[in-house]
This record gives structure tokens, C-alpha cells and sequence, in this order.
């Protein structure tokens, strides 16, 4: 089998990142790239490898930031919840905000 690319490297990469984040399994991911790639085991095993650093450098982001992240998501789904009349969806997501916020420590 021919050397892939990086290009297609960094897109079996990413698409293993979403299996794992889906909660695929190693036994499942290596089946999946046999079956789609033609890889072996090991190649799998780097891509898995790739993939958890990708992740991981996700979430690596300062601590203030992800939490005015979350407050700006939560403020967007209570609006949508008020404009549907989902009156206790937008309740929860002011009392997830207010725990988010810590206002109640």
C-alpha cells in the first residue's frame, strides 16, 4: 500500500479524534480503520495517538476564557428556551450559569 499523505494523515487523525469522542473504543477504532484504510494495528495506534494530542490540545484554554465560553452558550440556549416558551429549559440554564459563576459560594 502506497505511503498516505499528510493531508490524508491529519484526516484519519481528526476522524479518529471524533470516534474517541464519541466513546469508541480502541478494539473499535482499529476495525474501523481496517476497514476504511487498510491500516494495521500499529498505524492505528499512532493515529489514536495523534488524535488524544489533538484532543487534549483542545482543551487545553485558560481557565476565564472557557468559563465565559460556557456563560455566552448558556445565555444563547436560555435565550432560544425564552423564545419557544421553554420556560424551565431557560431556568436551568440561569441556574447552571449562576453555579458556572460560582455566585452561590
Amino acid at each position: 500500500m502506497a505511503k498516505s499523505t499528510k493531508i490524508e494523515v491529519d484526516m484519519r487523525v481528526n476522524r479518529v479524534a471524533r470516534l474517541l469522542a464519541n466513546g469508541a473504543v480502541r478494539s473499535e477504532i482499529v476495525q474501523y480503520a481496517t476497514n476504511e484504510w487498510g491500516v494495521s494495528d500499529r498505524q492505528t495506534d499512532n493515529y489514536i495517538a495523534k488524535a488524544r494530542e489533538l484532543i487534549r490540545a483542545d482543551w487545553e484554554v485558560d481557565r476565564r476564557s472557557f468559563t465565559a465560553e460556557i456563560l455566552a452558550q448558556l445565555a444563547s440556549i436560555q435565550k432560544e428556551a425564552r423564545k419557544t416558551g421553554n420556560l424551565s429549559v431557560a431556568l436551568g440554564c440561569v441556574n447552571q450559569a449562576a453555579k458556572v459563576a460560582r455566585l452561590f459560594e
